[in-house]
């Protein structure tokens, strides 16, 4: 891979992110995975990334720095699922905080579920992740009922 495409990440959303954001903003990329999910089953796969934690999980009032929501199979969360998100104000070369968590339904309206938060009885996955590469992060915990 050529040092330019490595650069800019190599996908579309990158080149927007750099062409619109510039320097305040890089991409992050996780791979979500879960087991024992019904295949056919739709969920609401929520990603937020963070700069700051307090032992390991961020705190109640620090808000996402980027945020991805879709609509996925629990088939689909087995295989492993691939997403970017766009951090409009990461500092320096600080790896961030992920989080994600499903629960059952369907992404709704909100563009990308910055405000969301998770339910209970959602399960979860936390991961530190990498700047350059992939970070994996299984969703393997659950939010007490």
């Amino acid at each position: 891979m050529s040092n330019a495409k490595r650069s800019n990440g190599g996908s579309w959303l990158s080149i927007l992110a750099n062409a619109t954001l510039g320097a305040a903003a890089r991409l992050v990329r996780a791979r979500v995975t879960a087991q024992g999910l019904g295949s056919r089953d739709r969920y609401r796969l929520i990603v937020h990334s963070y700069e700051k934690t307090r032992g390991g999980v961020p705190c109640r009032a620090e808000r996402p720095t980027a945020s991805f929501q879709r609509t996925v199979t629990g088939a689909e969360l087995k295989a492993g699922v691939r997403v970017e998100l766009v951090e409009t104000s990461a500092r320096g070369g600080a790896s961030p905080f992920l989080v994600a968590w499903v629960e059952s339904g369907e992404a709704n309206l909100e563009f990308d579920g910055r405000t969301a938060k998770p339910m209970r009885g959602s399960i979860y996955g936390l991961a530190r992740g990498a700047v350059d590469d992939a970070t994996t992060i299984h969703l393997n915990r659950s939010r007490a009922a």
